[in-house]
């Protein structure tokens, strides 16, 4: 476990605020002077085979950067046993992850007996510069769950999303999306940003072959469906049990035109079990933001169709939110837009560049607010870090109506390049060249009285901020996070950190040098309702090993580290969000979910789904959910 006292470089903006003061818990760890000189000292590979835990001698560099390999293997349905531990009986549900999984484009084959046969068969990665991606975040997605019975045992699932884009380049044996290139070669700073940068998409709006949709950022499960999200395009409708694909989803005819864009988050709403989407409509003058509420089934909510929209100034190019009672919040940062680049181009790197101007705050009242619709829009002081590429981790209300919400921050102020050499980060100076300094921080803002305060929470280098879901848009009190190695240094995400915002404490785990965390999701303990009662789960990757697992950690006992670990049965490479599903909605046993996934094999081996799919329906029919989703309560 570690603690941070006076870790923050404490900011007052129209205020005198106190700002936080973190005590000590433990602290086992060197400190970061020793780490940075065992660092410096070491000979290559000397961490991975002493045994020692990233702290003492930081990350593994080289184990690191295999976890940006192509998975050329899918898992259509395993029992996995914990190898360390026990898994609790009541742990009950299902843990979805999303994330790039091919960075060679066009590398799983297709069906057997497909009447299409690639030109170019998959290749090992780096073997061919021409099919290979400039940036891991424009790989195709992939989708791993695995769900927990209470029986001591998983089953495990690993596949691949089979996007339009996805199914093109399979096709074909080679990489057909180039509009985003340009723009990974020239930008330095967040627009390139490792692991989520903030260009995102192609500015050419629409369905077109500049704009790939990956649906590799984010999975969701909600009203018994699954789908998965990627900024600039529809969602992906994904069978629950066996991760087969049915196609693009418009969200049951909300939305109305298919080229249009959602953003690649939804925000929960736990007082009402809702679920917000927004969607933005940019332009180079102005810019529509669409906000879309769904009630418990998934349907839109009867106050004001469950839309909002409303119009922003400029280009808002906004990758993330969240939600409070009774507003959504969201940060737009100032950007200049090249009139003829984007003419010409709608390239971002050619097109965008960061405004020193300040940054905007809208809040905007929701769909199911008396008041819908209506915003009020702040500037943000500045202070010489920029709050573009903001993660929202939640936001809430006080008594007196301020708003606080609490994010990660990207100052890329220390990046020096764009390295689109795959695997782009094998060495400590690699990764701090591409990878922005990021720090937790607490915003707050009155809808009336305007700005109030941003103040440093930590410091340390973290990633992937969650709550509990059940305190999603309530007041929290812990957060949790991954984690890098090296403190204050920019080190890529590695170890669980808890922060507890009452008591002013925090205390992490880390695994071994070579082992690498990914987000840590909340997985609710059946009959539990504390705030950390439940469990934490992680994919861990092993780089030196080249295999993955999934670890699960006391939420109330971080630093105690894994109570289990289930080996997944293959390398998974490095992910970006999930979600867990606690409900009796995704509590299926392994026959069930073995029975879906022989028939979603089977369907495709039939080549059913080398059709490109274009709506909410499939090639393998209507299917039952589908037509809940369009009829509803009429069924």
């Amino acid at each position: 476990m570690i603690t941070i006292s006076g870790a923050c470089t404490l900011l007052f903006l129209s205020h005198q605020s106190q700002g936080f003061q973190f005590a000590p818990l433990s602290n086992p760890m060197a400190s970061k002077a020793a780490t940075l000189s065992a660092l410096n000292s070491m000979t290559e590979g000397a961490a991975a085979s002493s045994g020692y835990t990233a702290t003492q001698y930081g990350p593994d560099m080289e184990a690191y950067a295999n976890g940006f390999k192509t998975a050329f293997n899918e898992i259509s349905c395993s029992l996995s046993t914990p190898y360390v531990g026990e898994l609790p009986d009541d742990l009950i549900g299902t843990y979805y992850r999303c994330g790039p999984a091919m960075f060679s484009a066009g590398s799983l084959p297709p069906p057997k007996n497909s009447l299409v046969k690639p030109k170019q068969p998959p290749v090992p990665d780096g073997t061919d510069p021409s099919r290979m991606v400039l940036h891991p975040y424009e790989g195709d997605g992939a989708i791993l769950a695995m769900t927990f019975q209470g029986g001591g045992t998983a089953t495990t699932r690993f596949r691949y999303i089979r996007t339009n884009a996805f199914t093109n380049e399979r096709k074909k044996g080679k990489k057909l999306y180039t509009g985003m290139e340009s723009t990974r070669t020239s930008t330095v700073g967040v627009g390139n940003d490792f692991p989520l940068p903030y260009y995102r998409h192609h500015l050419l709006t629409g369905l077109n072959k500049l704009r790939k949709n990956t649906s590799n950022t984010r999975a969701i499960f909600f009203g018994k469906k699954l789908l998965s999200l990627w900024s600039g395009g529809l969602p992906y409708k994904l069978d629950s049990l066996a991760l087969s694909t049915d196609g693009r989803s418009q969200l049951g005819g909300v939305i109305k035109r298919e080229e249009s864009a959602l953003g690649g988050k939804a925000a929960y709403d736990a007082q009402r079990n809702r679920l917000v989407f927004y969607g933005v409509d940019e332009d180079s003058s102005s810019s529509q933001l669409n906000i879309y509420e769904f009630n418990s089934k998934f349907q839109p909510i009867s106050d004001n169709d469950g839309i909002v929209q409303v119009k922003l100034p400029g280009l808002a190019l906004m990758h993330d939110f969240a939600i409070t009672e009774n507003y959504a919040v969201f940060v737009q940062p100032t950007l200049k837009v090249n009139g003829m680049q984007y003419m010409l181009s709608k390239e971002p790197g050619k097109t965008l560049t960061m405004d020193e101007e300040p940054s905007l705050v809208h809040i905007i009242a929701r769909p199911s607010n008396k008041r819908a619709g209506d915003m009020a829009t702040f500037q943000i002081p500045t202070d010489g870090a920029s709050d573009a590429n903001l993660q929202f981790v939640n936001a809430f209300e006080e008594q007196d109506g301020t708003v606080v919400f609490d994010v990660i921050r990207s100052d890329g102020s220390n990046m020096q390049g764009a390295n689109t050499r795959w695997p782009w980060a094998s060495s400590l100076a690699d990764y701090q060249n591409i990878s922005s300094k990021k720090s937790l921080w607490r915003y707050r803002v009155h809808p009336q009285n305007g700005f109030i305060s941003k103040d440093c929470i930590s410091n340390d280098q973290i990633y992937f901020g969650v709550v509990n879901s059940d305190f999603s848009g309530r007041p929290h009190r812990f957060i949790y996070a991954a984690a890098g190695a090296l403190g204050e240094d920019v080190a890529p995400p590695q170890g669980i950190t808890k922060y507890d915002l009452d008591s002013f404490t925090y205390e992490s785990w880390f695994p071994e040098s070579h082992e690498f965390c990914g987000e840590p999701i909340y997985a609710k303990r059946r009959g539990d309702e504390s705030e950390d009662g439940g469990y934490i789960l992680s994919v861990l990757f092993n780089g030196r090993d080249e295999f993955s697992e999934l670890v699960v950690l006391q939420a109330s006992n971080i630093g105690a580290g894994p109570i289990a670990r289930v080996p997944i049965g293959i390398a998974v490479p490095h992910g970006y969000h999930g979600c867990f599903a606690s409900t009796d909605d995704a509590n299926w046993t392994f026959e069930e979910i073995e029975r879906r996934a022989k028939l979603a094999d089977k369907m495709e081996t039939r080549g059913s789904m080398w059709n490109e799919v274009k709506s909410d329906f499939s090639g393998l029919g209507l299917r039952f959910d589908d037509m809940e989703e369009y009829f509803g309560d009429l069924m």
